[in-house]
């Protein structure tokens, strides 16, 4: 069965509450002051999505503190969506030697093992995070995600039973579900949690995609005919969009 599986990683979550913390030193120590102060205007620079502006201002923040995991998590924030994935994860490696309780960084990094098919970092990644913070959706979303692949489809399910009553309203964790159980056999689950991703984000290609499999399974050709042909109005790009799209 094809499915769209998506393992989002958090953009900022971090930058507020990291250069509060380094600005509580400025009284104390002057590059640690100077390091906030560029660590809080690459923030800035990220929101925007100004991501060379930001990088040059976590690179300054970095030579004023090395020793600054925020930066340094920062930095590898703005390199993955530059699409730098091998200096992300240096940089997500890097934050985690200097504070090994940076639960975001576990999670982050562990999207980038799952992008490079390192299922078991992603597993262990999203153990460490859990156990920093188990209230932390993504974590239990993303252990689910690698689960899956790995073939432990009742694991799987269980991570994303308590990752969705955490947060219930990402819409990547139901459709993820949605594949999960459709790989078990339960297409109407599948069909439930697919419908609930869309109606949660109306622009999710893939969540279509995997309804109209579900659909097809079932027998409604003309359901899941309309589900691929949104699909491939949504993302004509997305190879699962692309073929289904032909099942005329």
């Amino acid at each position: 069965m094809n499915s769209q599986r998506i393992l989002t990683t958090s953009i900022i979550c971090l930058l507020i509450i990291c250069s509060q913390t380094l600005a509580m030193a400025q009284t104390q120590n002057s590059r640690a002051a100077s390091a906030a102060s560029y660590l809080d205007r690459g923030a800035s620079w990220l929101a925007k999505g100004e991501l060379d502006r930001a990088i040059a201002d976590f690179d300054l923040a970095i030579a004023s503190d090395p020793g600054s995991a925020a930066a340094y998590y920062n930095r590898g924030v703005a390199r993955y969506h530059k699409r730098d994935f091998d200096g992300a994860l240096t940089d997500f490696d890097r934050a985690i030697r200097l504070n090994p309780r940076l639960v975001q960084a576990y999670v982050d990094r562990s999207g980038i093992r799952y992008a490079r098919g390192d299922l078991d970092g992603v597993i262990s990644d999203s153990d460490r995070a859990i156990k920093l913070d188990p209230r932390l959706a993504e974590a239990w979303s993303n252990r689910g995600l690698a689960r899956m692949d790995k073939g432990d489809l009742d694991g799987a399910l269980a991570d994303f039973d308590h990752s969705l009553k955490l947060n219930a309203k990402r819409a990547e964790t139901w459709d993820n579900r949605g594949v999960a159980r459709h790989l078990k056999g339960d297409i109407d689950g599948a069909i439930d949690d697919h419908s609930r991703a869309i109606k949660l984000k109306p622009g999710f290609a893939g969540a279509y995609a995997n309804l109209g499999m579900a659909r097809l399974r079932q027998g409604q050709k003309a359901a899941a005919q309309r589900d691929f042909d949104q699909c491939f109005k949504l993302n004509p790009n997305l190879p699962l969009c692309s073929n289904s799209a032909s099942r005329k």
